[in-house]
């Protein structure tokens, strides 16, 4: 086993789709497995620390290891579940983005950070905020596995093309190596809209589309509310079921790369567009013209600076001639109540 950890970033830029459960449940599915993992919270919210066992504010964890004041050691506290210690979060990384942005080379703060993580560590899960900020970047910078959470609903084709480009140009202007990027579809349906959006996502990013589907399922709304993970709190539900199908794959086939599956893993094989070389970066689009103007545009436009001077000469004029009228007025009257006012 190589001394340096897999680093394992869940993240997508949309908020409430599965992204905080993915990360807690692949990390505890990962530890029972027998990898060591850390988990490393780096929304703001702290929610990855609450459904792993913190009851407490942290007074180490994330914010602490970005700023380098301690390492991956210090940083990390043991949970109750074996095999898996966390880095937690903080109100304290709101902050955290303005103060590493004005560092040298902000995007590398969290790859030096996690230089120091302990050589019997496998796997370092990190659960990134809902926003493409200097967070999120840097836990790109120093991912090797990317998992883009996506509920197939109308609006998450756009918003899954925004967060793979975003993740593209971290890796063609700061992360080479960076060659295992997935797409796991989360709180899905057995409904036609659904399989429509799958289908069209499928059809964009063919092989990158993870073969494990999350359903809907109200017990992670239970979990969340007992701030446990969904395989510990029932792990015979559809959804911890399916979390656990995606660890297996996960270690089999993105942890090591090409080790074959163990026999009797319930996952499929990946298939072979997996092996290929990451599309390059797609150039931003050129700003489109807008609306050509209407026909009387140019005559409309003429009239209005014909009469400008005219405005300017006449307009004002009379403006200024009622204002010293009023004011003549009410100095008069000002001064008339002065002179006749009875001693």
């Amino acid at each position: 086993m190589s001394a340096k950890p897999r680093i394992v970033v869940v993240f997508n830029q949309k908020g409430g789709i599965g992204k905080t459960t993915t990360s807690v449940n692949l990390a505890v599915c990962l530890a029972e497995l027998g990898r060591k993992v850390v988990l490393v919270d780096l929304d703001a919210q702290s929610n990855a620390s609450t459904s792993v066992g913190l009851t407490a504010p942290a007074a180490t964890g994330a914010y602490q290891l970005l700023r380098g004041e301690v390492d991956v050691s210090h940083a990390s506290r043991a949970t109750p579940y074996p095999n898996l210690r966390l880095v937690a979060g903080s109100d304290d990384l709101s902050w955290a983005d303005v103060e590493i942005a004005v560092k040298p080379e902000p995007q590398y703060a969290l790859e030096r950070a996690l230089e120091s993580t302990p050589a019997d560590v496998d796997v370092v899960v990190i659960d990134c905020p809902p926003a493409f900020g200097i967070l999120s970047v840097n836990a790109a910078v120093a991912a090797d596995v990317v998992i883009l959470p996506v509920v197939p609903a109308p609006l998450a084709l756009d918003g899954l093309h925004k967060a793979w480009w975003n993740i593209q140009r971290v890796r063609t202007h700061f992360n080479r190596n960076l060659d295992t990027m997935g797409i796991l579809f989360t709180m899905t349906e057995d409904s036609d809209v659904m399989h429509r959006i799958t289908d069209a996502v499928t059809a964009s990013f063919g092989g990158r589309v993870l073969p494990v589907r999350v359903p809907r399922d109200m017990k992670v709304v239970e979990a969340a509310a007992r701030d446990l993970p969904l395989v510990i709190l029932d792990p015979e539900s559809p959804a911890a079921k399916a979390y656990a199908d995606l660890a297996d794959f996960v270690e089999a086939h993105m942890l090591e790369p090409r080790v074959a599956v163990a026999k009797g893993a319930a996952v499929e094989p990946m298939p072979e567009e997996e092996e290929e070389e990451l599309p390059p970066i797609r150039q931003s689009p050129p700003m489109e013209p807008g609306p050509a103007p209407g026909p009387n545009w140019d005559d409309q436009l003429a009239e209005t600076v014909d009469i400008l001077p005219e405005v300017s000469d006449l307009r004002w004029k009379i403006g200024v001639g009622i204002m010293l009228i009023l004011l003549g007025g009410c100095v008069g009257y000002a001064l008339g109540r002065w002179m006749y006012m009875p001693i």
